[in-house]
């Protein structure tokens, strides 16, 4: 059986890796003849434009393989069903899950692979792609990043922080206070000031504190030099009016984004859709590919133009309903775990469904 799986893998990984290329090149032409003339315009240096694609690519990667893996699973599996392989095959006595399980074990594998790279190593080069295209086409290297005003953020129950002003350029803030009022809100049982709340090897730190507590209407005042907040869970990149974009952020740091959102009184719907997709778009890979394989061991005269044709059309159809059930997200319609999943969950259950129309 070992010799077995490695045949069926190794058709499958051949025809994926060479469907990857293809739709990275056509993604990287087209992309590059849109922005052609800004380049040029801008006079971006062609090992900037090179570098910018080379970050690019981990993206586009991402974007095109559960096409590139649909497309994979009908040519390979479809090649060896009119070779009358998989017939060979259920001869002598092996079941159809049994022929598909190493597919389905590497579709599995891949989509925790894209998990991973999604969370660490895509966010890293899109933010670096981004700042190449801003510093070169938009020339926006030497901007200064705009400071925000009055930031007010609840770091704990009970507990408010108000910055005056916070300089992104410098990642601080000034003119600082920390309220802590009681349970029911109707008084005030300590207050801390300081002139400034710096970011320093990745924690808070206020100094110079003037810590005032509040009991027995008696005031207790006293001094801090230095003062580190571990326990605020914000970064100085989401106290920027600078909002950066869902693909560059990874999981946590956008759910910090919606838990700063939960404080804020504000409503998160629509990122909680954005943080669902981003553990259930990977996971495409591998529904996909449990649609595909079943579809494409049915023995038909379809040649190698039709199986593309099938592979874009459900592509598109899967991509459809993926979009349709985030916009549904986004307006309320549909709660975000729901929306996030709905593409996943009407495909995995057709591939159920043409699993057994296929063994029978």
């Amino acid at each position: 059986m070992r010799i077995l799986d490695s045949y069926i893998l190794r058709n499958f990984v051949v025809t994926l890796i060479f469907a990857l290329v293809a739709f990275s090149i056509i993604f990287v032409i087209v992309d590059l003849i849109e922005n052609l003339d800004k380049f040029i315009d801008k006079g971006v240096p062609y090992y900037k434009v090179i570098e910018y694609y080379v970050y690019y690519l981990p993206y586009i990667i991402v974007l095109s393989l559960p096409v590139a893996v649909l497309l994979a699973s009908l040519f390979s599996v479809g090649q060896m069903t009119r070779n009358n392989e998989i017939v060979a095959m259920k001869s002598a006595g092996i079941s159809l899950l049994r022929i598909l399980l190493p597919l389905f074990t590497f579709g599995f594998i891949l989509s925790l692979g894209i998990l991973y790279l999604g969370e660490t190593f895509v966010p890293m080069t899109n933010e670096k792609r981004i700042d190449i295209y801003k510093e070169y086409v938009q020339k926006a290297k030497k901007k200064r990043l705009r400071g925000q005003n009055d930031i007010y953020i609840q770091v704990s129950k009970g507990e408010w922080l108000n910055i005056g002003f916070f300089d992104p350029n410098t990642s601080t803030g000034h003119r600082v206070s920390i309220q802590k009022f009681d349970a029911n809100f109707s008084r005030i049982e300590r207050r801390i000031d300081a002139p400034e709340l710096t970011w320093e090897d990745g924690t808070w730190v206020m100094k110079n504190c003037i810590i005032r507590e509040f009991e027995d209407k008696k005031e207790i005042l006293r001094q801090v030099e230095r003062m580190e907040r571990t326990d605020f869970q914000f970064k100085p990149v989401e106290l920027s009016r600078q909002q950066r974009k869902f693909e560059e952020m990874n999981y946590r740091e956008l759910q910090r984004f919606i838990e700063n959102i939960v404080r804020n009184g504000g409503k998160p719907g629509r990122w909680l859709v954005d943080l669902h997709l981003k553990i259930s778009f990977p996971f495409a890979n591998f529904i996909i590919l449990l649609f595909g394989a079943p579809l494409a061991s049915r023995k038909t005269r379809s040649g190698t133009m039709k199986s593309f044709g099938v592979s874009l059309l459900i592509c598109f159809l899967y991509f459809g309903i993926i979009k349709t059930g985030q916009a549904l997200g986004h307006n309320g319609t549909l709660p975000p775990l729901l929306a996030a999943w709905m593409g996943n969950i009407i495909f995995g259950v057709s591939a159920i469904y043409i699993y057994y129309k296929v063994r029978m």
